[in-house]
């Protein structure tokens, strides 16, 4: 983790300091870090015999948060997954760039040129195929090869990567997880699905069911349909569980949705840390019961399920 903490900086594009040691970058957001992702950073790290002279520039926040609120995605990653993601794929640096107003409304020259500053020996840049950049995304890549001709530094496009006819793209994970298809979601992603929360104080009432939770708060990512489902939860050491996302309808009418985490064979106290969740497998979904007693009983069968489902494999 202390190594990851070095390779990964955050810092103003106009502010940061030269690296000449970098000579490769790719540039883009990465939500996810899915295998389309992957494959462009797998090709920067082709262009090296080092890969400490290679690095990842992205952007916090997603660009569309400041332009367009209203038409963001969801994400796929935290700000600290994504980092954390690109950071394992090996590059000697990952700098994570403010989306500021300054960088919004620079040209795609201005843009460039600060590129330039920062990496001052720039051999290559590795992008996907509609990477976009400079004020109103007015820079594609034709105009980032043409002024790589005149500057001397290399554009490597990296097509869309396919499977089944289709592009991995994080648009088709959201829509998978939206539609409970969570191994289809793996598939794209090279890794489970995981959404990182907070745990905050309950009122309690799963200790009363015979089934403690922890209330995950300040969530951040998409979240999968209201329902019941087997999962995996970190605190750091993985454990097995079982999530109950929506409106809890025996407990009363009008409650907001709210993510529960049941962590089986677990009694200690998680109350302020971080947990991570992730393979997502979908038990049913959630109804309101006529009393807590009935409510109980479906609990307890809600666990018996996941234990079988863990128990078939990962």
């Amino acid at each position: 983790m202390a190594e990851t903490s070095r390779q990964v900086q955050a810092s103003l594009l106009f502010e940061e300091t030269p690296h000449p040691e970098i000579r490769h970058i790719a540039i883009g957001f990465f939500d996810g870090v899915h295998r389309g992702h992957q494959e462009v950073l797998r090709q920067l790290l082709a262009c090296a015999s080092n890969a400490g002279s290679c690095g990842v520039l992205t952007f916090e926040p997603h660009p569309l948060s400041v332009i367009r609120p209203e038409e963001a995605p969801p994400r796929l990653t935290t700000p600290a997954q994504k980092a954390r993601l690109l950071a394992a794929a090996g590059p000697g640096l990952v700098l994570v760039i403010p989306f500021d107003r300054r960088l919004r409304e620079s040209s795609p020259d201005d843009f460039l040129q600060e590129i330039l500053r920062v990496f001052p020996n720039l051999q290559t840049i590795v992008v996907g195929k509609d990477f976009r950049f400079g004020h109103d995304a007015k820079g594609n890549v034709e105009r980032l090869r043409e002024l790589g001709s005149r500057k001397g530094f290399t554009t490597q496009i990296v097509p869309p990567l396919l499977e089944d006819g289709s592009r991995i793209a994080s648009s088709r994970i959201r829509e998978a997880i939206r539609q409970r298809k969570f191994e289809e979601a793996e598939r794209w992603l090279g890794r489970s699905y995981a959404i990182v929360g907070k745990v905050a104080p309950g009122a309690g009432i799963g200790h009363l069911l015979g089934a403690p939770t922890a209330n995950l708060t300040g969530i951040t990512q998409l979240l999968p349909p209201e329902g019941v489902y087997a999962c995996r939860a970190r605190i750091p050491e993985e454990r097995m569980a079982v999530a109950n996302y929506g409106r809890r309808p025996t407990l009363g009418p009008g409650s907001a949705p709210l993510l529960e985490i049941h962590i089986l064979d677990f009694a200690g106290e998680l109350a302020g840390i971080e947990m991570e969740v992730d393979h997502w497998h979908f038990l049913r979904l959630e109804r309101r019961f006529t009393s807590l007693e009935e409510l109980r009983i479906q609990i307890a069968a809600d666990i018996a399920e996941a234990r079988s489902h863990f128990a078939k494999g990962p």
